[in-house]
């Protein structure tokens, strides 16, 4: 019976054309353009001066000496100062002591001092000019000539978004590491979460957990679904989930992952509302996959974007299989948690595999056993945010509880990263 419902997804025109746009783009028998390679009449080797606006929030790198962010080119420039108007993307990199000016505990101002003029809240939608090097489609800049937020309503607004980031990137550093997990958690900047921390979440199997995407969007529309019954108006709860939505990536920042769970979800609420009472969420992952592809042609190599729509197939192509199996020994709760695991690690392990040489079995156990500490975590920290703004005398008493939630969870991650992963490459 499942066969033959699985088979009839064949008969989906959707379906069908997310199967060959797959084959298209990672057979690798297809040459597929870049619609977004910057293009400018001086030749890449000898640009040394680029304009133009930052398009995604910086985000640290692996040593720390740098923060890489996504570049929308409008002008550019070469040593002789011979200037041509520029198209397309580029990778940024931003030396740290520029992009940490502003954030709590990591003032540069020695730094700052020898480059004045450098301090900017380099954030998404900013409009500067950097000088540096450009090598193979990466930027690395030396220094800031100019910078400022456009007049524009976007600019105002991408502007109040930088500043909010701020703000909260503060309120997260008083809770010390708790704060930084839970910063990871609903903005997605890593940058005040301990490394050690990240490391065993990535051993664990649990690396989904700390790149947003549609477990986080899923608890913020569950907010607004709560409410809204709470008031008892059907449209008055379609508007809070899609504001709910709407306003998290607006804060957050789009990344691959991110987009996928955003498009799938109003997808499903877009069905809800025609009057559909069980969407079909395989038809609606392919549509996705589908716009996404063709919106952000950009997002389809990334690895987040391939296993984001790889564990989602997983689930809805297999989870049912494996509940049945987990059901003759498990509650229904953690039968329906287990198969779900095991079918995004079915589907992702291979792609694991290719991209980074291993996978960790063990994210079938740990997703279930840790993501019921990470719902509880996120839901009270945002209570507790709450409540620190409207009342700043209980921030401290707040960072406390947040600590110690922090601790148990950091307890139970660790131990799941002790268990060996399956590794092609030796070191890993």
């Amino acid at each position: 019976m499942a066969v033959n419902s699985s088979l009839n997804y064949f008969k989906k025109p959707v379906f069908l054309s997310a199967l060959i746009c797959v084959f298209i783009f990672y057979s690798g028998l297809f040459n597929i353009p870049d619609r977004t390679a910057s293009r400018a009449l001086i030749k890449t080797e000898q640009i040394t001066e680029i304009t133009g606006i930052i398009l995604s929030s910086p985000s640290r790198t692996g040593n720390g000496s740098y923060y890489s962010a996504t570049f929308s080119l409008e002008k550019a420039a070469d040593a002789r100062n011979f200037q041509s108007t520029a198209k397309g993307r580029v990778k940024i990199m931003l030396p740290a002591e520029f992009a940490e000016a502003y954030s709590p505990g990591k003032l540069f101002s020695d730094s700052q001092k020898k480059h004045s003029g450098q301090t900017f809240l380099y954030e998404a939608g900013g409009h500067c000019t950097f000088r540096g090097r450009l090598t193979n489609n990466v930027f690395y800049i030396r220094e800031c000539t100019a910078y400022e937020w456009p007049s524009s309503w976007r600019g105002r607004l991408q502007h109040l978004r930088a500043l909010c980031r701020l703000h909260f990137k503060r309120l997260m550093y008083g809770w010390g590491s708790g704060g930084g997990l839970l910063l990871a958690l609903l903005c997605g900047a890593r940058e005040y979460t301990e490394p050690s921390t990240q490391e065993a979440f990535r051993r664990a199997g649990l690396s989904h957990i700390l790149a947003l995407s549609g477990m986080h969007l899923s608890m913020f529309s569950a907010i607004a679904l709560f409410f809204g019954n709470k008031a008892g108006i059907r449209k008055l709860t379609f508007i809070l989930r899609i504001s709910a939505l709407f306003g998290f990536v607006w804060f957050a920042g789009f990344s691959p992952s991110l987009s996928r769970a955003f498009i799938c979800s109003l997808l499903t609420i877009a069905a809800t509302i025609a009057g559909a009472k069980k969407p079909d969420l395989l038809s609606i992952l392919c549509f996705s996959f589908l716009l996404q592809s063709a919106l952000c042609p950009q997002d389809i190599h990334s690895s987040a974007f391939i296993l984001s729509y790889g564990a989602l197939a997983g689930i809805l192509l297999s989870a049912n299989l494996f509940k049945r199996c987990y059901s003759k020994f498990c509650p229904k709760a953690i039968a329906s948690s287990l198969s779900a695991a095991t079918g995004a690690q079915t589907f992702t392990a291979p792609i694991s595999l290719k991209l980074f040489g291993a996978f960790s079995p063990i994210g079938i156990v740990s997703a279930t056993v840790v993501s019921p500490f990470v719902t509880v975590f996120i839901y009270s920290g945002l209570l507790l945010i709450l409540l620190s703004l409207i009342f700043p005398i209980l921030s401290k008493p707040s960072g406390i509880f947040i600590n110690l939630q922090y601790t148990v969870i950091t307890y139970i991650v660790n131990l799941f990263s002790n268990v060996p992963n399956f590794c092609l490459k030796s070191g890993v």
